[in-house]
C-alpha cells in the first residue's frame, strides 16, 4: 500500500514540537553549591520546580505535549533561579587556571573563596587545615 503526501508528511505532536524548537530531548541545570546559603535557596527553588511539575502533571486540560513543553519551560525558569542564587561566582567567565597538584585541577577561584571569612569553619586552623 503507497502513502500519500499528506500521510508521510503527517507527524505526531512531539516530533511536531521538538521540530518547531518548542521543546528539546534533555533540560539541565546548573546549580552553584559552594556555599552554606546555597543549600537552602536550592531547596526552595527545587520545590517551587516540584510543585510547578506536579500542577502540570495533575492538568486534565492539556494534552501530552503540552504538558512536556510547560514542564521544560518550569524547568528553565528553575535554572534561571539558580543561576542569580547569592553568593555568585567568584570565577570571570571564560577563563581556566590548570594546575597539577597531583592530578589536573582547576584553581580558578580558589583564592578568592580562601579570602571569604565566611567560609571559615570554627574548628579550622590558622593555615587553612583541619
Amino acid at each position: 500500500m503507497r502513502l500519500t503526501r499528506k500521510q508521510k508528511l503527517k507527524l505526531n505532536p512531539t516530533v511536531s514540537a521538538l521540530r518547531r524548537g518548542l521543546m528539546a530531548y534533555k533540560r539541565r541545570m546548573d546549580l552553584q553549591m559552594w556555599h552554606i546559603n546555597h543549600l537552602d535557596q536550592s531547596i526552595e527553588i527545587l520545590k517551587e520546580l516540584t510543585e510547578g511539575l506536579q500542577r502540570i502533571k495533575a492538568s486534565n486540560s492539556l494534552r501530552n505535549v503540552d504538558k512536556m513543553v510547560h514542564a521544560q519551560g518550569e524547568v528553565i525558569m528553575a535554572n534561571k533561579a539558580f543561576a542569580h542564587m547569592t553568593p555568585s561566582d567568584p570565577r570571570p567567565r571564560g577563563s581556566e587556571s590548570l594546575v597539577y597538584d597531583p592530578h589536573l585541577i582547576d584553581t580558578r577561584g580558589h583564592k578568592d573563596l580562601q579570602a571569604r571569612q565566611d567560609l571559615d569553619e570554627p574548628h579550622q586552623k590558622s593555615d587553612g587545615t583541619f
